[in-house]
């Protein structure tokens, strides 16, 4: 009989999706997720829905008895949210009858302060990994970092968070620059917009601005395109759910740039072999440590760098395009889908050998 494996989440977003679907080749995977609904794609796991926690301060409360459930499974891999106490109380249960991993980012991560500049809870974070039989973290910094710390390194694995990019055909004109993702100001799209029309202001032969996502701030950016005469330059296409169109604006890009957030678009973009460029202190759960300045990817010092870079996507548009091979070969090598679920496959086969 396969392993009956339990994976606890908030929200089952579309693009886990296909990594999960991976595992539930080799094991009997449930997720059970507390908010939004299912997406609308094909599964082949269970699901199992959850009361939306409440919230009390910074912490979330599930009415659901998450132990019981747990108790059905062989190996229960957890969001490594302390914040979600009954998923944190998995791991002071003395006589659990699971295998119990928190699949965490490791470290500090928000829209509003920077990856691992707050390290004043990394002890509470700290006492509850280390009480789980292993820990599956996005990336390869916490495991350096916890080494020394008390973490058993056998315990820690790493599945690098990746998505799934759909086929692209080489061979399409490029002709403009892509911003993908919500639109918040946290993001530094306004920051993009400005530098883009003073490189516009120096050079009217820029590549076209292409914006992809939907939010809080589509008005007020349709406002400042139709303000400053840019509506020809700059399109805003709101989101794109459909992979195959979304490829098609990849594929006509030489660069995706997010001035101040590096999520899994960074991840998105190398896969359809286009550099992403972002700040090197950019918010981050990890993403941006895929970027090798000025191989696959741009890193700015400063956001006054962004109007040279845009002129200099005009000048030197070959080596953006080369640097975009070198990115979807990074992507092929190292990050492509599989290869995150043998990272937590990993785990799991662990824990059911202890």
């Amino acid at each position: 009989m396969r392993p009956k494996v339990l994976y606890l989440t908030n929200v089952l977003a579309s693009y886990r999706v296909p990594i999960l679907n991976i595992l539930a080749h080799d094991y009997d995977l449930t997720v059970a997720y507390s908010d939004g609904k299912l997406p609308n794609v094909d599964m082949e796991f269970h699901t199992h829905k959850l009361s939306t926690p409440k919230r009390f301060g910074p912490f979330l409360w599930n009415k659901d008895d998450i132990s019981g459930l747990c108790d059905s499974f062989d190996v229960v891999i957890a969001v490594g949210e302390i914040s979600r106490l009954k998923y944190s109380w998995q791991a002071l249960r003395r006589h659990r009858r699971y295998r119990l991993i928190y699949w965490t980012i490791g470290v500090s991560a928000s829209y509003t302060k920077r990856y691992d500049e707050v390290r004043r809870y990394d002890f509470i974070r700290d006492f509850f990994l280390k009480k789980a039989d292993s820990c599956i973290f996005y990336s390869d910094y916490p495991v350096k970092k916890n080494l020394g710390r008390g973490y058993d390194k056998e315990h820690m694995f790493v599945a690098n968070n990746t998505v799934v990019v759909a086929p692209t055909e080489d061979g399409a004109i490029k002709d403009s620059i892509l911003f993908i993702g919500s639109l918040y100001r946290a993001k530094g799209l306004d920051v993009l917009l400005s530098q883009y029309a003073k490189a516009y202001a120096e050079n009217a032969n820029i590549p076209k601005l292409n914006i992809i996502g939907g939010g809080g701030e589509y008005d007020a950016i349709a406002n400042w395109i139709d303000d400053n005469n840019l509506s020809e330059k700059v399109q805003l296409l709101g989101p794109i759910y459909d992979e195959n169109v979304k490829s098609r604006y990849f594929a006509r890009a030489y660069a995706c740039i997010s001035p101040n957030q590096a999520g899994l678009s960074v991840l998105e973009s190398m896969g359809y072999g286009v550099p992403f460029v972002t700040m090197y202190n950019a918010y981050t759960g990890g993403e941006r440590l895929n970027i090798v300045h000025m191989h696959n990817g741009v890193l700015m010092e400063s956001a006054d760098d962004l109007k040279d870079i845009l002129l200099d996507i005009a000048f030197n548009s070959q080596k953006y395009i080369e640097m975009g091979h070198k990115a979807r070969e990074y992507y092929n090598s190292y990050r492509t889908p599989q290869m995150m679920a043998d990272g937590i496959k990993a785990a799991v086969d662990y824990c059911m050998s202890i």
